[in-house]
């Protein structure tokens, strides 16, 4: 059974604070992959390290949240989980991002060659492109259907 309006409106308000507050972070994002091949491995590394455990840690969280509450409850209003499967696989793909990052990051022990420069800041960026995507999405189209249903 759907949850009485008030707690979906609060919801939706809860998930738009939380996508207000993720925004700084895919700009972080960002600046570590234009810093790529501009500083050196070791401050890369290091910045890029912090992106990865906010990631791995606050990231996951509120996807998890997304899977167990706000997509079954989006799937039940407007009756099918076609709704929110495209949402789920992305979530699948930005995990194996993550992680293609994490293993980057760890290898970071000297000087990048061009080629490796330029492998790194196309993860980063593909990385970030997915997120701001995927972010759009749930607030232009998943959010609003909240109301609608």
């Amino acid at each position: 059974m759907s949850r009485p309006m008030h707690d979906a409106v609060a919801e939706q308000d809860f998930a738009t604070h939380e996508h207000r507050e993720i925004l700084p972070w895919f700009d972080r994002l960002h600046d570590v992959g234009a810093s790529v091949g501009h500083h050196s491995a070791g401050e890369v590394s290091v910045a890029l390290h912090r992106v990865i455990v906010w990631l791995e840690h606050c990231l996951e969280d509120h996807a998890a949240w997304e899977e167990v509450w706000l997509y079954p409850e989006i799937d039940e209003r407007v009756g099918t989980p076609w709704a929110t499967k495209v949402m789920r696989f992305e979530h699948q793909q930005i995990r194996a991002a993550i992680r293609h990052l994490a293993a980057d990051q760890a290898a970071l022990e000297h000087e990048l060659t061009h080629a490796q420069a330029t492998e790194l800041r196309s993860r980063i960026f593909g990385l970030e492109a997915i997120l701001r995507s995927h972010l759009e999405c749930e607030d232009r189209v998943l959010l609003p259907a909240l109301d609608e249903v």
